[in-house]
């Protein structure tokens, strides 16, 4: 849905040329994955045995993916640490 919205928004500058992103396979990989992980967790829900009426699923299904990402944005970014080196006196 997210991705929908974003086409619609595009619309009226679309007589500038698509963008250029919109060809790239880095931008629609991973917009396939987030799409995919919606689709899981919908089915996650469907398979404990909670109903979810199509309303519902298609909330949770558009939600997970901008959770996931906001989830993401926030992680601490990984420091470098230097491996040790042991000293052997062999």
């Amino acid at each position: 849905m997210t991705e929908l919205l974003r086409w619609y928004r595009l619309r009226e500058s679309l007589h500038e040329g698509v963008p250029s992103w919109a060809a790239d396979w880095k931008y629609w990989v991973p917009t396939l994955l987030m799409i995919g992980v919606g689709s899981l967790l919908v089915l996650m829900y469907q398979d404990s045995g909670i109903e979810l009426t199509p309303l519902l699923a298609a909330n949770v299904g558009a939600s997970a993916p901008l959770i996931l990402s906001n989830l993401l944005s926030s992680a601490p970014e990984a420091q470098h640490v230097e491996p040790r080196v042991s000293r052997d006196s062999g």
